[in-house]
């Protein structure tokens, strides 16, 4: 029933935007080409890094092809959220979208590695991961099975950190009693558990509230988040615990974008990876940039014992053998 609910929400949602949205086709280009109208779906607000990058894209795109791609941005899930986004790549009414690998691990399940906690080193290695041969191999096995293809898996999304209200953490030990609010999805959640809180799903449209009238003690995103959607007007105590780093990625649905004129494709990724570069190198400064801002607002910016939250997350792989396979993550954690 809840699943039923949900599409008729989102169906309701769909009827209500503009016809184009759905419809194939556009106008034509200056030179009397039909206009290739590309619907690309970003989950997160109109002014997160990630969506000015894909308007800036959609902007580059269209120059360069002289009109003969047009790239419609969508932003904050206005297609619907992105698994219902994803199922509409693999029947072709949507062509682009960006996503986290936790929602994409839905239809390849190893992608969930990449939101595995305390996995990369650093932003380089996650960026080296992200473009490694084994997420290569993932992203072709997606392909063939859901008809989805992964042009980039380097959008960089930010470090997770830990918030609270009532208490500063500096270690696991701290963590026992708290509910923290954690996406509804396996990794999180046994990545708070190992943490040494007892997670607690809410959607995310439902957060700040939650935090508001005490429902979680407190909950994990980046700091541009955390910025952004106020969670400092709930939240007292930021630890720096840099538990996951995180990357989105940017799918297209494959026979739409294999039948594409090769010329078109090649203006496609030139301006991804140009998308790309901007986006992560703002996003990088904004997590600078935003700290500062949350400690003039009062939040109280605590360094915890990483290490020891490194060590209670260590055995989290093991759990997901069955979905991720036995040395993925190995393999990515060995990336030099």
């Amino acid at each position: 029933m809840k699943k039923s609910m949900r599409i008729f929400t989102v169906v309701l949602l769909l009827v209500g935007l503009p016809a184009a949205v759905f419809a194939g086709g556009g106008s034509e280009a200056a030179g009397g080409e039909k206009t290739e109208v590309i619907k690309f779906s970003s989950p997160v607000a109109p002014d997160h890094a990630n969506t000015l990058g894909a308007n800036l894209f959609a902007e580059n795109v269209g120059k360069e092809s002289g009109g003969r791609i047009k790239v419609e941005v969508f932003p904050a899930n206005q297609l619907g959220d992105v698994k219902d986004v994803i199922e509409y790549l693999m029947t072709g009414s949507v062509h682009m979208y960006i996503g986290g690998t936790a929602e994409t691990s839905l239809f390849q399940s190893e992608w969930g590695v990449m939101d595995c906690p305390y996995l990369f080193r650093d932003y380089d290695h996650l960026i080296k991961a992200a473009n490694s041969d084994i997420i290569k191999e993932i992203s072709a096995k997606m392909d063939k099975s859901r008809g989805v293809k992964i042009l980039r898996a380097d959008l960089y999304y930010g470090a997770r950190h830990l918030t609270t209200r009532t208490k500063p953490i500096k270690s696991p030990a701290d963590m026992k009693g708290l509910l923290i609010r954690a996406p509804d999805q396996p990794v999180y959640l046994e990545a708070v558990r190992a943490m040494g809180a007892t997670p607690t799903p809410v959607a995310f449209s439902d957060l700040y509230m939650s935090l508001k009238q005490g429902v979680v003690d407190g909950q994990e995103n980046p700091i541009p988040t955390i910025y952004t959607y106020k969670y400092y007007e709930a939240q007292k105590y930021l630890m720096l615990t840099g538990h996951m780093l995180r990357v989105n990625v940017i799918g297209a649905a494959s026979g739409w974008y294999n039948g594409l004129p090769a010329d078109l494709r090649g203006i496609i990724e030139k301006n991804l990876g140009t998308m790309i570069d901007y986006s992560n190198k703002l996003t990088l400064k904004q997590e600078t940039d935003m700290l500062e801002e949350l400690k003039k607002l009062g939040m109280e910016v605590v360094q915890p014992d990483v290490e020891a939250f490194r060590a209670a997350a260590k055995d989290v792989p093991k759990a997901f053998i069955k979905e991720w396979g036995a040395d993925t993550a190995a393999r990515i954690a060995a990336i030099k």
